[in-house]
């Protein structure tokens, strides 16, 4: 126990030397797997605390992962010199899990090309989030506080494998001005049988948009709320064997300001092999900018993800790509492991 949290400890005063990331991908934010609703897996904590006392079976202390993604134009690839690296994306994230709190750090590096070929900005981000939640039967409730800060080097070639590494790792960054962040976060969960619903507010407080003041109001409580609704198969039969085929599908609509939701539906089918070993396959149906029963494909996206784990180890692949006509596309591949 004391060696893990020594372990995770180090872990961040390294984020903080090197601060090195990015807030969140923008592929990671279309992941089939996650939803406000979902409980079981300590990785739902992301999507809403109020999942972490909500775990199917034991957890170890100490989480780590890795997502790499990249965005990609497949009409701006051709006689590129570096044609897929478009909008690269790393994160690398690193939890200490208690009992009822969590306490994570992210950290990464994005690629932004500026237009011109091979040149980029290249963003350098820390955050650093803790979580606490507390459960009732069939009900949970948590809370979330996260801040951090970016940085960046501006319109760097990179017109090679190795230069990926000198600028990510390698290089000084100047701060970006005004990228710093903090927001207060909560959530709750309700569960009975195979019905599930969530709610999450991300930002109850959040610094205005100067950065100068804490701010709440109901604009940015607007924006930041999720409602999702989830129906999942018991993990057990009632013979209390195992569920070797385990499907679950949920909905979810975030922003209720009035100004354009987001909303998600989402279906998975899980192979549960043994307790720790499974294989997922998730697809989901994402739309920005929705407008009630009308189908919109050009604000669309299409998300098909497979995950695979065994014994605290797993891999995600994925790819996300427009609905309408497949112009944009986004690679993923993540590990992780708990123990």
């Amino acid at each position: 126990m004391l060696k893990r949290a020594a372990l995770v400890i180090s872990i961040l005063f390294s984020m903080l030397s090197m601060a090195s990331a990015s807030i969140y991908s923008e592929a990671s934010s279309y992941d089939p797997m996650s939803a406000a609703s979902y409980y079981g897996s300590f990785y739902d904590v992301f999507s809403n605390p109020a999942a972490l006392p909500c775990l199917e079976t034991e957890t170890g202390n100490l989480s780590l992962s890795l997502m790499l993604s990249d965005d990609w134009d497949a009409g701006a690839m051709a006689g590129e010199r570096m044609p897929l690296l478009q909008q690269q994306d790393w994160d690398i994230r690193a939890s200490f899990i208690a009992r009822n709190i969590a306490l994570s750090a992210f950290f990464g590096t994005e690629f932004a090309r500026t237009g011109a070929d091979p040149v980029y900005d290249i963003y350098s981000t820390l955050r650093i989030q803790v979580d606490v939640a507390y459960a009732f039967p069939h009900i949970s409730f948590g809370a979330r506080v996260t801040g951090g800060n970016r940085m960046i080097r501006s319109e760097r070639t990179v017109d090679s494998f190795t230069d990926i590494f000198a600028n990510a790792w390698f290089s000084p960054f100047k701060r970006d001005a005004g990228s710093e962040f903090f927001d207060l976060g909560i959530g709750a969960l309700v569960y009975y049988s195979v019905f599930s619903a969530g709610v999450y507010i991300g930002e109850l407080m959040t610094l205005s948009e100067d950065g100068g003041d804490i701010y709440m109001g109901w604009d940015a409580i607007g924006r930041s709320t999720t409602l999702s609704a989830a129906i999942t198969a018991p993990r057990f039969l009632a013979s209390d064997d195992l569920r070797f085929f385990r499907p679950r599908a949920s909905f979810s609509i975030t922003d209720l300001s009035g100004h354009g939701s987001t909303v998600v539906w989402a279906v998975e089918a899980r192979l549960q092999f043994l307790p720790d070993a499974d294989l997922s396959f998730a697809i989901s149906y994402t739309e920005t900018d929705h407008q009630f029963f009308r189908y919109r494909p050009e604000n669309g996206y299409v998300s098909f993800f497979v995950k695979g784990g065994a014994a605290g180890f797993s891999g995600t692949i994925g790819v996300v790509f427009r609905a309408d006509d497949g112009s944009r596309f986004s690679p993923v591949i993540g590990f992780s492991y708990i123990s």
